[in-house]
């Protein structure tokens, strides 16, 4: 069976300002050539389902909602002016889709959707992703969705139980970057490297943060690219006073009113009052700017060991992006241990686990000292990356839950 399927998607705002600030020119070009620029950088999930999606017979699209050069680039070729919301929907109008895929679900549900169906008949499946900490509310929003997508064994379990129609989907590589990777490659040789974000939140990375400096306090050379989210001063303050407010709305049965007012709105979602991490000094002078796309792939080919850890909210089970990434780029991975995490590799073969920071800085020491077995592991890790957890096999599974639901 045949159908026209689009998914929706923002990148990260860190890697957008990134990008078109080495890429000043890039914003005058058509879209199709801004498009396929943007998706040449590897970015995320890139285009990668709509590729292999292609190759399976269907007519596949993608759209990045908040590339804002890319979005108006396309509405004035196409005679629209408005905001995003209104260049997305005058985007759908013009593909007729059968099937709509919300990577991005934060900011795309709830009404917006339901009305998106009624004026757009050609609409038979709209599907929600979660793969990121949720509030109650965004729950409720989520629930205009004929079914979600989740990245992790946890969320499946968690929407089952909401009553939701879920499937359970990991991340994935793609080994036909190989060649890119290798090419031109630049970055120097490293012992040990972290690549990754550090959030404040007790669903983020609290952990994350103090596991690195135990390393950095056990005297492990690290190298470091980190996006650290630091909030300034004053906006953390109206930030934490929105939050009071917005607690306080709920209590007295304002809560509809306060997702209304612009001031507070963003607030609402919020499970615990914003603040910043603390004892960052050691980290922020190691730490080199965030990489993203192919040039955190290349950095990763250069690791002999790429340490992993997933935030918070993860729990018990192994789920994050980085698993994959970091194995396809043929770096041994070392990664906090989860109950499932045999399901995806064999550890002490394909990759390694530790279950605390001591034994983290155990197992970073022995690698170093066994240089072939740490890079026998590197190896397998990769092919069974490159077997199992491709996107070719992601969008395989995604088409046949698509399919599925058709029937």
């Amino acid at each position: 069976m045949s159908y026209r399927f689009v998914k929706i998607t923002s990148f990260y705002r860190d890697f957008l300002q990134q990008y078109y600030t080495a890429n000043p020119g890039i914003s005058g070009q058509s879209y199709d050539d801004q498009y396929r620029h943007l998706m040449d950088q590897a970015y995320g999930w890139s285009d990668f389902y709509s590729r292999h999606l292609k190759t399976l017979g269907v007519d596949s699209h993608e759209i990045v909602f908040n590339a804002e050069h890319l979005q108006h680039a396309w509405a004035r070729e196409h005679g629209v002016s408005g905001q995003l919301k209104e260049i997305l929907y005058e985007q759908l109008k013009s593909l007729k889709p059968d099937v709509v895929y919300f990577q991005e679900s934060f900011k795309l549900n709830g009404e917006w959707i339901t009305q998106l169906r009624k004026s757009l008949p050609s609409i038979k499946q709209v599907i929600g992703y979660c793969c990121a900490p949720h509030s109650r509310e965004n729950i409720e929003q989520f629930r205009v969705f004929d079914y979600m997508i989740v990245c992790s064994p946890l969320f499946y379990q968690e929407f089952q139980k909401q009553g939701f129609n879920v499937h359970h989907m990991y991340h994935a590589f793609e080994p036909s970057l190989t060649p890119l990777i290798e090419t031109n490659n630049n970055y120097p040789e490293a012992d040990f490297l972290f690549s990754g974000s550090l959030v404040p939140g007790s669903e983020f990375h609290d952990t994350r943060q103090k596991v690195i400096q135990h390393l950095i306090d056990a005297k492990i050379s690290v190298d470091i690219y980190a996006n650290i989210v630091e909030i300034g001063k004053m906006d953390l303050l109206f930030r934490q006073a929105a939050y009071s407010t917005t607690s306080v709305m709920k209590k007295i049965g304002l809560g509809k009113l306060a997702q209304l007012l612009p001031l507070i709105q963003k607030a609402y979602a919020l499970k615990e009052m914003p603040r910043n991490l603390k004892n960052l000094a050691a980290i922020k002078r190691m730490a080199k700017p965030p990489l993203f796309g192919l040039e955190m792939f290349k950095a990763l080919a250069h690791a002999k060991i790429t340490f992993n850890i997933h935030g918070d909210v993860a729990g018990d089970y192994a789920a994050n992006v980085r698993l994959f990434e970091v194995t396809g780029a043929g770096s041994c991975l070392l990664t906090d241990w989860k109950k499932n995490i045999h399901e995806l590799f064999e550890p002490d073969s394909e990759i390694m686990t530790y279950k605390s920071p001591d034994e983290c800085i155990e197992k970073v020491r022995w690698l170093l000292d066994h240089k072939e077995e740490c890079s026998s592991i590197a190896k397998k890790g990769q092919k069974r990356t490159f077997r199992d957890h491709s996107y070719k096999k992601r969008a395989e599974q995604l088409h046949e839950i698509i399919l599925k639901h058709f029937k």
